[in-house]
């Protein structure tokens, strides 16, 4: 069997926290949860999945990256519909923050 190996930047790690999506420019507002993030993205599941290249703020509750709430601007890179997954959402998004993250992680 072949394993599929991805082409990340960096490393992946894995966080769970409720976050929170802000459309842009629209200004809608829908509830995530992030699984796993890094320096330059992160993975969350959501019923709202905004099309590759959609611009999203994200706002997260338990930052990994500072004490406290912070919030992003990303870029989705991609989306899958999670029919096979025991899930509470529907879709998996990947992201790549517009500005990378200056952090200690």
């Amino acid at each position: 069997m072949e394993s599929i190996s991805e082409h990340r930047d960096e490393i992946r790690r894995k966080h769970k926290a409720n976050i929170l999506l802000e459309t842009h420019p629209a200004g809608n507002y829908y509830e995530a949860r992030m699984f796993n993030y890094s320096i330059g993205g992160m993975y969350f599941e959501s019923d709202y999945a905004p099309l590759p290249g959609t611009e999203i703020y994200i706002g997260i509750e338990n930052s990994p990256y500072d004490a406290g709430a912070d919030v992003y601007r990303a870029q989705v890179r991609w989306r899958k519909e999670l029919l096979d997954v025991k899930s509470k959402y529907n879709y998996g998004v990947g992201v790549k923050y517009s500005q990378p993250i200056h952090s200690q992680l």
